[in-house]
This record gives C-alpha cells, sequence and structure tokens, in this order.
C-alpha cells in the first residue's frame, strides 16, 4: 500500500479529507501552492492552486497571482467554495486598484464585468459552481 493510498492520522478515513490546510494530513504536498485566477481573452475566468511554475495561461490570457497568500494542497473539498471566492475577491479588488492595463487584457477585463452583470454567480454550492 502506498502512504498517499493510507488513511491519514488527520481524516481517519473515515471522514473526506480535510486537506493540506492540516499539518497532520499524510496528502499534504509539502511544497507550497499559490492561489491564481487566469482571465482568458474572452473574460472568463479560472482559479487555479498550483505552485507558481505551473500557473501560467496562453499567450493572450492574463494570470493574477493572489498576493501574499500561499496554501498546501490537496484543498478539502468543503474549503473549494471559500477558496474560489477569495480569489475572486481579491481579483476584483485588484482590478480597483491597478487600471494600467495592455489594450488586449483591458478588452478581457471588460468582458468579464459583463459577465459578472449577466451571470451573478453567487452560490457557494459546488454543484451549482461546477461545470461539466
Amino acid at each position: 500500500m502506498r502512504p498517499e493510498d493510507a488513511a491519514c492520522e488527520a481524516c481517519q478515513g473515515s471522514a473526506p479529507c480535510k486537506g493540506g490546510g492540516n499539518k497532520r494530513c499524510i496528502k499534504r504536498n509539502w511544497r507550497i501552492s499559490l492561489l491564481g485566477i487566469i482571465l482568458d481573452s474572452y473574460g472568463g475566468i479560472l482559479t487555479l492552486v498550483a505552485e507558481k511554475r505551473y500557473l501560467r495561461g496562453r499567450h493572450d490570457d492574463f494570470v493574477f497571482i493572489v498576493p501574499g497568500l500561499t496554501l498546501h494542497e490537496p484543498i478539502a473539498w468543503n474549503d473549494i467554495p471559500i477558496v474560489i471566492a477569495r480569489a475572486k475577491y481579491e481579483f476584483e479588488k485588484w482590478l480597483d486598484t491597478n487600471p494600467n492595463l495592455t489594450p488586449e487584457h483591458q478588452r478581457a477585463v471588460t468582458l468579464y464585468r459583463l459577465r459578472c452583470l449577466e451571470q451573478d454567480q453567487e452560490s457557494l454550492n459546488l454543484y451549482a459552481i461546477a461545470e461539466t
């Protein structure tokens, strides 16, 4: 049996994984991960939790890394909506204070704001957030 398949002492195998935020979690990644948002050219956003070297998008995407926040993977299932909401909050706060963007990124931000007006996603229910 691999160590990552064994029941860790934090979860005791009976509950869902408590995630990398618990230092006793056997599945905890010792490398620090960052919280980021990728804004695509159509105004869509994608929230990522990954090591810095993996936080990158395509050539026309804008990558925003939440400053001063570090995480350890895995993220517990019940914490995912909170992580998404925190990333979106920090991104919107940054947009309000940093207007110096390239014209391409400014168009993407405009499309993002229009999507926010249209969709108004405020649910923290994972099944309402997840798209298949």
